[in-house]
């Protein structure tokens, strides 16, 4: 936690102050924050930095809580991370974000379908996190271990708060010949998984 400068710090107490909110006055599923938790993005931030990830891609952007953990290792690696988000409000909250974070100089926000822009990333990634609607972790997943690089990392969340809805995907994850890795018992559940 020693990396998290004050000003980063003090926005994710607000995104995480919002989220808890979200998940008690009622807001509808689709429209709450769902942020990762503090653990998993001190993951997130272990993992991109151990590998030197220099290009860091997100699918599932939400408020940026879990952009900013990723910002933070890029700031480390001299990377950038690219965040996709598919909500205009969520955007818009996003860019909100990275601006009183400070992290505008290594974070780049594409609003649309991460799925259809992974297509035109243009060069390998080092590490693709998805943490998006679950009903498009299939979809994803050939075109996210597509732009990885050797040796880049996939890692994917709620692996175990929606076991039964990603049963297919992570016998395919766990089955693809590209990859190598397994699911980790933190958080929500991380699969984490390496290219071959």
């Amino acid at each position: 936690m020693n990396l998290i400068p004050e000003t980063i710090r003090t926005v994710m107490a607000e995104l995480k102050a919002r989220d808890a909110e979200d998940r008690s006055d009622g807001t509808p599923h689709e429209a709450r924050l769902r942020a990762i938790s503090p653990e998993v993005g001190q993951f997130l931030l272990t993992l991109a930095i151990s590998i030197g990830a220099t290009t860091i891609v997100e699918v599932g952007t939400s408020g940026g809580y879990s952009t900013l953990w990723l910002a933070i290792a890029a700031s480390k690696t001299g990377g950038r991370v690219i965040t996709f988000e598919n909500d205009a409000a969520k955007a818009v909250l996003a860019r909100d974000t990275f601006e009183r974070a400070g992290v505008g100089r290594v974070v780049e926000l594409r609003e649309g379908d991460g799925g259809a822009d992974l297509l035109a990333l243009g060069g390998p990634a080092d590490l693709v996190f998805i943490d998006s609607e679950k009903r498009d972790y299939i979809r994803l997943l050939d075109l996210a271990v597509g732009v990885l690089g050797p040796g880049g990392l996939f890692v994917a969340d709620n692996l175990i708060s929606h076991e039964s809805e990603l049963v297919e995907f992570r016998a395919r994850a766990l089955a693809d010949p590209r990859l190598t890795g397994l699911v980790v018992p933190i958080g929500a559940g991380e699969l984490v998984a390496v290219r071959l």
